[in-house]
Order: C-alpha cells, then structure tokens, then sequence
C-alpha cells in the first residue's frame, strides 16, 4: 500500500499502488468516479494484489492541490470499502426484508 512519503506530483500526475487485500476493486472504481470532477483516475491492470493508479490532473493545478486531493481520494477509499464491508455484512438481512415487504402486495405468489 502506498504511504504519503511515497506520493509524488511529476508532470501533472500522482502516482500509487493499492493492495487488494485491503480494498475491493468495487471500492477504489466508486472513489475514483466520485472524485472525476478533480482528477483522472486511471486503474492499471491488477498484477497479484496490487494495482496501480494514476491520478492525472489539469494543468493549472498545484503540487500542493494534487496532493490534498489525492489524500481525500484515500478518504474516500476507506469510506467505499466500508460501506461495501456493511453490504456484504447485510445482504442476507435486505434481502429477508425486501421478501417479506414484497410477500405483503401481492407480487410475490405464494403457492
């Protein structure tokens, strides 16, 4: 996993490397849509459990800008991942109450 001492702005971009056994691929997807208004983000090709990540950003922005957004993009991160732990944690239960909500109109016959 990339720390900050690792991230560096060169030639418009930041680059890192996340380690999937810590985020889900699903996680770091949402984080980098939600953050397409600041930056690219560009996913290499997963090797192991690692992949690499690009953040490409406009050509205006600072060093400083770059990396401050690529630190909230790591919030970001942590926050997907944990609703994605809590939908996994819960699927069973949303899918017992969906049921039962859909047993009650009709929708669903019962034989």
């Amino acid at each position: 996993m990339t720390t900050d001492t690792d991230l560096t702005f060169r030639d418009g971009a930041v680059q890192a490397v996340l380690d999937l056994r810590v985020y889900r691929l699903a996680a770091i997807q949402k984080s980098a849509y939600r953050f397409a208004d600041r930056c690219t983000a560009v996913l290499g090709s997963p090797d192991a459990d690692r992949i690499p990540i690009r953040f490409l950003f406009a050509p205006a922005v600072t060093e400083q800008h770059a990396l401050e957004t690529v630190r909230l993009f790591f919030q970001e991160l942590l926050d997907q991942e944990l609703r994605e732990q809590v939908g996994d944690e819960t699927r069973a239960l949303r899918a017992l109450i969906v049921a039962q909500a859909f047993s009650r109109t009709g929708l669903i016959r019962q034989d």
